[in-house]
């Protein structure tokens, strides 16, 4: 009977290992996979987008994975998430249990990891306040107050331009959320942005073992210091996140404050049955959700700037004809259909977040021949669908003309959207839900940028020549959303008339807030 066992169980494992080894998937292409890790070991430690892209050339566009034991698709045609992401949204809605990011750094309070369900549908009901048309609205103020500022600090400290940009996105997205004043709060937005960029970290696929390999969350804490590495991250960012909310909550009881998202999610606690943690990490939310992302399109736009000088001297033009010497506001939106262009190409040329954050297969499903069963992750590659030449030709090359198309009056038209035709911003029930804020963000800072500033390659203080970029060898700084690491860059007002406009239009905005 124990070699009959015996034999049964060598018989098996020899099939386990024939099936995984040999073959990529039940009848999905897919890289060879070793026994049990499958294909963990092949993960790159990071810039995890570009192996997905060698993926999709090797093997198509639906390519099996395997990690520790879980089934991923890896997904590269629109049209593939479009129908499972999108149109199946109710069954490929989930997330896969985060042990690290959701468990015990969020204690399962953090929109962007939270599992299908009623959890996920209150909070996406609640941030939906964020969004409705006439806050959008109530919003330019603060997005122009804040581009003018941004102008200000180019034009005195143009070589920490990163800085500026993540300070301009911060400071505008705490005041949206918090209602705090013009300058924000130093202190809190200096932790609430080291929060966020450690979160950017922390949240990447692979970053720890225990996210793979989930049995090591039974090991006892001394043989998990990671456990009170997250659990130490949640307590600061938790403390950060009612602080914060706490002072909307006694402002709103003074009658001082109204108009903030987070006096809206007071307003609406009860209705929602939210507890004091929740309402904490919706505005941590909203700030994660409005600031990295912003932050890396705008430093990658200055990198599309550098590749493409016509580009910004034609969008240069335009705006000279429209908004002559005034800096541009939402006002001059409609009739600037070429920089509408240019905003929508740069939401499209670097997705900064190439790779959507896995959605969860709940059900058993058939697709195209294919069982999904119920687990199965599903990866759409953002970056695969943007640079595929099928969607957009010629899609490495920084091309504003893509979408330039003004209606019969030469302004902008009303049907043309900047969050539609490209998929910069997800697939269905997980797409990001403050898009519409995002994009007019975008909008202002860029609108500004070109018209206040050159923006050309620096250069060379030995030789003299220009300082050429290279956008296909420029490193990439890692993490969930990806931006340019910093590159010389020369950024100068166009002339000296420009610069002092810069200055007395933030002196006018300061005074008057």
């Amino acid at each position: 009977m124990l070699v009959l066992i015996s034999a049964i169980s060598l018989a098996a494992c020899t099939f386990y290992l024939a099936r995984n080894v040999i073959f990529a998937g039940d009848r999905i292409p897919g890289p060879r996979r070793l026994p049990l890790l499958g294909n963990t070991l092949q993960l790159p430690k990071g810039h995890f987008w570009t192996w997905f892209e060698r993926l999709y050339h090797e093997f198509g566009p639906i390519v099996s994975l395997n990690f520790a034991g879980d089934d991923y698709l890896l997904l590269s045609h629109p049209a593939d998430a479009e129908e499972l992401l999108v149109k199946r949204s109710a069954i490929f809605s989930g997330r896969k249990q985060s042990v690290f990011g959701a468990k015990y750094r969020s204690n399962n309070k953090r929109m962007l990891l939270l599992p299908h369900g009623e959890d996920l549908k209150k909070q996406r009901s609640v941030f939906k306040l964020l969004l409705r048309p006439n806050a959008l609205l109530s919003y330019h103020d603060r997005i122009e107050q804040q581009s003018s500022r941004l102008l200000l600090d180019l034009l005195e400290g143009p070589d920490r331009y990163r800085d500026h940009l993540y300070r301009f996105t911060a400071t505008l997205i705490m005041r949206i959320t918090y209602g705090t004043g013009l300058h924000g709060q130093e202190s809190d937005l200096d932790a609430i942005l080291a929060s966020n960029q450690s979160f950017n970290l922390d949240a990447l696929p692979g970053a720890h073992l225990v996210d793979t390999f989930t049995w090591l969350d039974y090991l006892p804490d001394f043989l998990s210091p990671w456990r009170n590495d997250a659990k130490r991250k949640h307590l600061e960012e938790l403390e950060l996140f009612q602080r914060l909310a706490v002072q909307v909550k006694e402002r709103r009881a003074n009658g001082d404050d109204s108009e903030s998202f987070m006096a809206q999610v007071w307003d609406c606690q009860t209705k929602y049955d939210l507890d004091e943690e929740t309402v904490a990490y919706l505005g941590g939310s909203a700030f994660e959700a409005g600031t990295s992302v912003t932050a890396c399109l705008l430093h990658t736009f200055l990198l599309a700037c550098l590749t493409q000088p016509d580009v910004v001297r034609k969008a240069q033009a335009e705006l000279d004809q429209v908004v002559g010497e005034d800096v541009p506001g939402f006002e001059h939106m409609s009739r600037l259909p070429y920089m509408h262009a240019v905003v929508k190409e740069a939401l499209r040329w670097v997705p900064v977040t190439p790779l959507a954050f896995p959605h969860k297969c709940d059900v058993d499903q058939e697709y195209k021949g294919i069982k999904i069963t119920a687990g199965t992750f599903i990866i759409p590659s953002i970056w695969n669908m943007h640079k595929d030449p099928r969607n957009f030709t010629d899609g490495q090359i920084f091309d504003p003309s893509r979408w330039y198309n003004p209606d019969a009056n030469g302004n902008v038209k009303e049907s043309d959207s900047l969050v539609d035709g490209h998929w910069t911003f997800g697939f269905g029930r997980r797409q990001c839900p403050a898009n519409y804020l995002a994009v007019e963000v975008v909008w202002a800072a860029i609108a500004a940028l070109l018209w206040a500033f050159d923006i050309r390659n620096s250069k060379d203080p030995v030789t003299g020549q220009p300082i050429e970029v290279d956008p296909t060898t420029t490193p990439w700084l890692d993490g969930v959303n990806i931006e340019p690491a910093p590159f010389p860059v020369s950024i100068l007002p166009r002339t000296k008339a420009h610069g002092e406009k810069i200055r007395l239009h933030w002196k006018a905005v300061a005074s008057s807030a």
